[in-house]
């Protein structure tokens, strides 16, 4: 998410196949003034995407429905406020 109202820029959202259904995208995150860092969110490929775990921070986000109905590119990019 956004920190402080500023959006960060973010790399391409890459994303990888894993087993029964579950999906991953990767992206690389960049807040002005920090370092760069990859940040991957998995989920179901099958609609409303809960849970979504956030790693590495090993962290659920709540209400994952608010950033879209499935877990996707444009998913990860509502949640860090760059859609």
């Amino acid at each position: 998410m956004s920190k402080s109202g500023v959006v960060p820029s973010l790399g391409p959202v890459v994303r990888a196949s894993g087993a029964a259904g579950s999906v991953a995208f990767t992206v690389t995150v960049t807040y002005p003034g920090e370092e760069s860092q990859r940040v991957t969110f998995t989920g179901s490929t099958y609609g409303s995407p809960g849970p979504v775990l956030m790693l590495p921070a090993e962290v659920f986000v709540s209400d994952p429905g608010r950033f879209g109905e499935r877990l996707s590119p444009g998913w990860v990019r509502r949640f860090f406020g760059a859609a």
